[in-house]
């Protein structure tokens, strides 16, 4: 198998992991459900599989050695800085997969890229960037706040539901996440953070559904995450998409303090 990255990076250990069932379509239909009850609980369209499905495959057997270079060392705090989705083509369901990655570490600084492929055909990528932190550095990262005059006029903004424990474990579940300050209070406040937070990942996701359910479809997302939420809070996500020859769309995930999350841009399918 050929590895798909379009640059190169300062390699520590690739690797080639082939998942003969692929992304299951139950586990698929359980993440869009998940998406769709935290935007109020009506349904996304039947063939949609979310940009964020493929974070799903991390738990396959053989990515065990890729997924523990996402956890910190011992007595610091993970940051999840930023994370990019492309899909070249649809993913078929239940049908075999490779995931083919490429680990860069720089300082405090870690970057996975993944490329996730079919036989010989390139499907998608997805890349991840987490920086390393002490407990004082996690717990002065406030982030900013979303002005009024961020909100354009042609935004439309969704309130969430919250993001309660039971639907968090279930996302944590799906995602094979094995991080405890997402699901334990004391652990998190062990790394800085005031409480169990809310996987970023899951932010991302909901923004990317948000998108979708406005009309947009995306080919890719980018996503820069700003603070960390609180388990329990919800948050209200503002879209605007631009049309045209140039189409594109960014989404805000901004708290009920008025703090920015996460901002996403789009690229359209």
């Amino acid at each position: 198998m050929p590895l798909w990255f379009s640059k190169a990076l300062m390699v520590e250990s690739a690797f080639s992991v082939k998942i003969p069932e692929g992304l299951r379509a139950d586990d698929v239909d359980a993440l869009s459900g998940l998406l769709a009850s935290l935007l109020g609980g009506a349904p996304l369209t039947k063939d949609y599989l979310p940009m964020i499905a493929p974070a799903m495959l991390l738990g396959a057997r053989g990515l065990e050695a890729a997924t523990a270079l996402m956890q910190p060392p011992e007595g610091m705090g993970v940051v999840h800085e930023s994370q990019v989705f492309r899909r070249e083509e649809a993913i078929p369901l239940g049908a075999p997969l490779f995931v083919e990655g490429l680990p860069e570490t720089k300082g405090a600084v870690r970057k996975l890229g993944f490329a996730l492929g079919s036989d010989d055909r390139a499907l998608g990528e997805m890349e991840t960037r987490l920086r390393f932190v002490t407990p004082d550095i996690m717990s002065s990262l406030k982030g900013a706040h979303f002005k009024p005059s961020m909100d354009d006029p042609e935004m439309q903004w969704i309130d969430t539901t919250a993001f309660s424990r039971e639907r968090v474990a279930h996302y944590l579940d799906l995602s094979h996440d094995p991080n405890p300050i997402h699901r334990e209070d004391d652990a998190a406040r062990d790394v800085g953070l005031p409480q169990a937070v809310v996987p970023g990942m899951l932010i991302a996701g909901l923004c990317e559904a948000a998108a979708h359910r406005l009309g947009f479809r995306s080919s890719e997302m980018r996503t820069r995450f700003m603070a960390p939420l609180a388990v329990e809070a919800s948050i209200r996500i503002g879209v605007k998409v631009t049309d045209g020859t140039n189409a594109k769309a960014r989404a805000f995930a901004v708290s009920d303090q008025d703090q920015i999350l996460a901002i996403s841009d789009f690229k359209p399918a």
